[in-house]
């Protein structure tokens, strides 16, 4: 049996990567594992690294005198993470685990810090705690915090602070002090209320923070960013909430920002792709992600403003290059005003593109195919999203806005989350979009479709014929006659994702579908992906098996990722 190296990460972050047991075989000629106790302590140890430390204490430590040497004689890392959910920690957890074994204890995370003993305080993290390296307190007293973080400065290996505060800010530069007198801080999210009160120069200017990563989750000013950013001179990753009521981009302190992510509103210049360019170019030089989003809220209707006239711009070389992407997202609500939400993001990888998964077992895919896959979003990948109710208020409105908007940027992908849904209205929204390329629709259908008639059908022969979507994502699928129109819709269709219920979903699935090939209904298709929460290796081999007896294809290829099954062959020549 090949065992598992555990590796412990030296710089530890509120967004831990989940570790999986990819070198765990065994040797079925060798070994039998018929009880849970014949599985080596390499194995507990990876169990125990996804457990909270008071559980594993209550469950494990008593049961024998082996989990009893692994759980309190050993130098196993202990990682204490209390949800809301879970029981506070009690006066025997203090008692019989925290402070016995606090040289153990890598990390505290305490999504409510009101769910502890009375007789623990946080005060009590000292030097002694001399390997914790990661710390989340949500919920957690102003006071409380400022009284607290001295003692966290004797922390010999304190690399990640996450805070949220239950009450305002009161003083920033006092708080900001203290947090950046911490010595090996790489990692620091403050989450909080704030009462616009201006910020003020830290009390502590003479001492630089070792920050890398720096996470604002309040609403600050660019003149309050500046002051952080000058105390923070190895900053790489910053994340904002950032409010501006003047036209100003912020052109310091910003050489060495590697990744930037802020959201904005009110200020229409930070929808000037030309002044982003210019921005980059000469201020950020070292920029690789770049995530943005302003959002307008509106409240009478859609109409097209002064600056829709430059998004276009976000289609210049410039952003192409660095495969940065246009999002425009449409919020439709009952109760309050809609909304349209403008982002600029990574293009990241696309459901359709897994021939190269790492979690998957070994596949060659067919060169051009692959290169087909790589061009089609290589050049511009403009994203448009509706969700919310159907208003009948601004859906007039939102119409015209959507045919003068694509006149502008042409989108190629839209996501559909409304939450009354109906074929007419997807048949309306493709015909306004001409150069879709690809479709998601997670909104559910009605229990029965209904019955397309007269101008309803001369609508969907049109649409069918003239749209150019390649690739159909459906998440709420539940009866034949659905897939069946959305085929009928989306003729082109070269790949197909589909949301299944449960293997008996996929199973009659994957037969209407490629019958449905077969018979040219969907001539163009060369890729399906069955989405099904507790897909196997087993249900793999069960669709291979109807493939090959029923001859429903030749030359495929099909495999699993996780809880997705893909099949893919070469299309009709």
């Amino acid at each position: 049996m090949t065992q598992v190296k555990r590796q412990l990460s030296e710089h530890v972050s509120s967004d831990e990567k989940t570790k999986k047991l990819r070198n765990l075989t065994f040797d079925k000629n060798n070994i039998e594992v018929s009880c849970i106790e014949h599985l080596s302590n390499e194995i507990f140890y990876e169990i125990f690294d996804y457990l909270d430390g008071c559980d594993t204490f209550d469950i494990f430590s008593n049961l024998n005198i082996r989990f009893q040497r692994l759980i309190l004689h050993s130098l196993l890392p202990i990682k204490i993470y209390r949800s809301i959910s879970s029981n506070q920690i009690t006066e025997y957890h203090y008692q019989k685990l925290i402070i016995p074994y606090r040289h153990r204890i890598i990390s505290f995370h305490m999504h409510d810090t009101s769910y502890m003993s009375l007789n623990f305080s946080l005060h009590m993290i000292d030097a002694s705690f001399n390997r914790l390296e990661s710390i989340v307190f949500y919920r957690i007293q102003y006071d409380v915090l400022i009284s607290l973080l001295p003692n966290l400065i004797t922390l010999p290996r304190l690399f990640a602070l996450n805070t949220g505060l239950s009450d305002q800010l009161r003083n920033f530069s006092k708080l900001y002090g203290l947090i950046f007198c911490l010595p090996l801080l790489k990692y620091n999210k403050l989450s909080a209320f704030r009462n616009f009160s201006p910020i003020l120069l830290p009390y502590e200017t003479n001492a630089y923070s070792s920050i890398e990563h720096l996470v604002i989750d309040y609403e600050c000013f660019v003149h309050e960013l500046t002051v952080i950013l000058s105390c923070t001179p190895r900053l790489s990753h910053l994340t904002c909430k950032c409010l501006s009521s003047k036209k100003t981009l912020i052109k310091n302190s910003f050489f060495h920002i590697r990744v930037l992510r802020f959201t904005t509103s009110w200020d229409t210049s930070y929808l000037d792709a030309d002044r982003w360019e210019k921005l980059i170019s000469q201020y950020i030089p070292y920029l690789r992600i770049l995530n943005f989003k302003y959002t307008d809220d509106i409240y009478n209707q859609f109409t097209l403003k002064p600056y829709h006239l430059n998004l276009n711009r976000f289609l210049s070389p410039f952003w192409i290059q660095r495969r940065w992407f246009l999002e425009l997202k449409v919020s439709l609500n009952y109760f309050l005003c809609a909304s349209i939400t403008y982002s600029i993001q990574p293009l990241k990888k696309q459901w359709y593109e897994w021939q190269d998964d790492a979690d998957s077992k070994q596949f060659i895919i067919c060169p051009t195919l692959a290169e087909k896959k790589y061009n089609n979003t290589s050049f511009s990948h403009l994203h448009f999203t509706i969700d919310g109710p159907q208003n009948v208020e601004y859906y007039q409105s939102l119409q015209e806005y959507i045919c003068s908007i694509d006149a502008l940027v042409q989108f190629t992908s839209l996501h559909i989350d409304l939450c009354y849904f109906s074929i007419p209205i997807l048949i309306k929204f493709i015909n306004m979009l001409p150069n879709l390329d690809s479709l998601t629709i997670t909104s559910k259908f009605p229990g029965k479709t209904k019955i397309l008639f007269g101008t309803q059908i001369n609508m969907l022969r049109f649409v069918s014929s003239n749209n150019k979507i390649t690739k159909v994502n459906l998440e709420q699928i539940t009866e034949l006659d659905q897939i069946h129109i959305l085929m009928d819709l989306c003729f082109h269709m070269c790949d197909l994702k589909v949301k299944c219920r449960n293997i008996f979903d996929g199973t009659w699935l994957i037969r209407y579908i490629l019958n449905k090939r077969n018979t040219n209904f969907i001539p163009h298709l060369c890729s399906i992906c069955l989405w099904i929460s507790k897909a196997n290796d087993e249900m793999m081999n069960n669709f291979k098996i109807i493939i090959d007896t029923e001859k429903l294809i030749d030359n495929y290829t099909i495999k699993r990722v996780c809880d997705k099954i893909y099949l893919q062959w070469n299309e009709h020549v």
